[in-house]
């Protein structure tokens, strides 16, 4: 569409007529219609035409807005630019956005990429905070293969003898104490309120190659028993708890009713040395180096 100025003004009138002190147009540099130059102004007859245009220009506006919050939360950023002189290279989500815009399907809205980029980061960012929660908290060793049990006629108490075939239960679960093996078995005082010693021994059984603990609370439903698993200054998740219910371990090995008592059983399931009652201090070094395969 072609705009053709207004007629000029009517004679007598040369476009220098009195002046008013709130006249807008008293500085234009043009004062006569005629003076003005040609106007060419095409207005497209759909607008979706100007969808290009349209999108480039927000693109632009999303870009300086990237740009101004980086600014801000990077002091000097804006500074080490300049100097540099250097062009200011894209940020992922721009690239990204650019990116989905030159790939996205037509008719389909191509300004939801950064929702998408911005969800996906957070995600991540929740998944690495986890990495510390999971190391900091290993689950404990299970046994070592299915090694059969030792063929021995020695009676179970005694050392080389197998341990009895109690059973041993969880809130979940039931095995028998024949299956803890190769194994540092940890008989429990009644409502054993030692995280202490139970630290220490846990830790030590870390120490070169570690060893599968367990901790056998003498009757059901002990209170103590979980907290000793599971606080950090106790065996901190390390150690496997089981209730005996009939105390028949306990029984058989004459556990001391003040201090944890320690039975080590090698991986055919053998007693490798008699029953040994911990005390906060005492070093396992040599005794649990007495283990087959350690």
């Amino acid at each position: 569409m072609h705009v053709t100025p207004p007629p000029p003004p009517a004679s007598g009138d040369d476009g220098n007529g009195p002046r008013h002190e709130d006249d807008q147009h008293a500085h234009l540099p043009y004062q006569r219609w005629d003076e003005l130059p040609p106007v060419d102004v095409r207005i497209p007859d759909d607008l979706s035409e100007l969808d290009a245009e349209v999108a480039t220009y927000q693109a632009e506006l999303r870009s300086r807005r990237r740009r101004e919050r980086v600014d801000r939360l990077v002091p000097g950023l804006r500074r080490l630019r300049a100097r540099r002189g250097r062009r200011h290279r894209p940020d992922l989500l721009e690239r990204l956005d650019r990116r989905a815009q030159r790939e996205a399907p037509a008719g389909r809205s191509r300004h939801t990429s950064g929702a998408v980029v911005a969800l996906i980061v957070i995600v991540l960012a929740a998944l690495g905070a986890m990495v510390p929660l999971v190391l900091a908290h290993p689950r404990p060793l299970a046994p070592r293969g299915a090694v059969p049990l030792a063929s021995t006629s020695v009676l179970p108490g005694a050392v080389g003898g197998l341990l009895p075939d109690v059973p041993l239960s969880t809130a979940r679960t039931s095995r028998p104490a024949t299956d803890l093996r190769p194994a540092l078995i940890v008989l429990l005082p009644v409502a054993c309120e030692c995280p202490r010693a139970i630290h220490e021994i846990v830790s030590q059984t870390r120490e070169g190659r570690p060893i599968p603990t367990y901790l056998v609370a003498p009757w059901t439903d002990d209170p103590s028993l979980e907290r000793l698993v599971r606080q950090p200054d106790a065996a901190a998740g390390l150690a496997v708890g089981y209730n005996d219910p009939g105390a028949s371990l306990s029984r058989l090995y004459r556990a001391d009713p003040r201090q944890p008592t320690l039975l080590l059983v090698a991986m055919d399931g053998r007693l490798v040395h008699p029953p040994r009652t911990f005390t906060v201090g005492d070093r396992l070094e040599g005794w649990l180096g007495a283990l087959p395969g350690r």
